[in-house]
């Protein structure tokens, strides 16, 4: 779906803000939301509007399984990134 041409404006006169959910409910589908939710010192209105359709439950499924292999696969890289960190140190330091 394409990025829309005209932005929405929020309850309180803001335009909205679009942003992409990562939840497992509603995994890489955007939203509209006013800019100051969040902001404790500033007033929200609390605007929400869905920008894409609901997608079947066998596509979040899918979904959900391929970005929690993503996250495992660079969660080991971390890992491997520090183990070489501490294997050259500790050459450097015994040599």
């Amino acid at each position: 779906m394409d990025i829309p041409t005209s932005i929405l404006s929020s309850y309180c006169g803001f335009p909205t803000v679009l942003k992409t959910s990562w939840s497992n409910e509603n995994l890489d589908r955007r939203f509209f939301w006013c800019p100051n939710y969040g902001i404790e010192r500033r007033h929200c209105c609390h605007f929400f509007y869905w920008f894409d359709p609901l997608m079947a439950p066998s596509a979040n499924v899918v979904l959900g399984g391929l970005l929690s292999k993503v996250r495992n696969l660079e969660r080991e890289k971390r890992k491997e990134r520090i183990i070489w960190i501490v294997v050259i140190v500790v050459f450097l330091v015994l040599h």
